[in-house]
């Protein structure tokens, strides 16, 4: 596959998948209705769902990282480290030396865990609706240490998900809010499951998703 930069401009369409039973660490809400869609646009929320990396992330590596392959990842922070509260405030995707890399900054303070791993069918935390995302195999996100948005004045991006054009093996990425503690986005790749690397760089707190092409 060709190696091309994918462009998210903030004006860019945004597919948002406006789900009943979205969040709530400890909230456990069932509705027998489905999750109702719109179509909004990537400036209506001033929490971007979907930007440019930054000139640091088209070279930051970690040597920590391990190599990739399809396995799971994850990491469970030191109880020394204490509790974290974060949010999902930015969603960042683009070109990382002929891979995918999409980058989750989180806002606020501490240390998360996170796990990611291939799924055959992405369902929502608590109210179990599909998560809809393009793609032919999905990868899902899960990023522990989350405090709502509501006790807090910092910024959650919105429940949704981004599409991008044909240039790169990454057909969408999927925000589907938290529950108890726990952020879950989903990452749609075109074709079979691919190897990946998972890492945390710091200042500020990101996890970032290295997907082979």
């Amino acid at each position: 596959m060709r190696t091309r930069h994918r462009r998210f401009a903030a004006a860019a369409a945004l597919t948002t998948a406006v789900s009943l039973a979205v969040a709530g660490c400890g909230t456990d809400t069932s509705t027998d209705a489905p999750a109702t869609s719109q179509t909004t646009t990537a400036g209506s929320s001033p929490a971007a769902l979907a930007q440019n990396l930054s000139p640091e992330e088209t070279e930051a590596a970690d040597p920590t990282a391990g190599p990739a392959d399809s396995a799971p990842k994850s990491e469970t922070p030191d109880a020394a480290a204490g509790r974290a509260e974060l949010v999902v405030s930015e969603i960042r995707m683009g070109d990382y030396q002929g891979e995918d890399r999409v980058v989750f900054e989180l806002d606020g303070r501490g240390v998360p865990s996170y796990s990611v791993d291939y799924v055959d069918a992405p369902a929502q935390q608590g109210s179990g609706f599909p998560v809809e995302v393009p793609g032919d195999s999905f990868l899902q996100v899960m990023i522990g240490g989350q405090i709502l948005p509501t006790e807090t004045d910092m910024e959650e991006v919105p429940v949704g998900t981004v599409t991008g054009d044909d240039a790169t093996g990454v057909a969408g990425v999927a925000f589907a809010g938290q529950f108890e503690g726990q952020a879950q986005a989903v990452i749609g790749l075109e074709g079979t499951d691919r190897a990946f690397s998972a890492f945390l760089l710091q200042n500020p707190t990101r996890l970032v998703v290295d997907v082979e092409r």
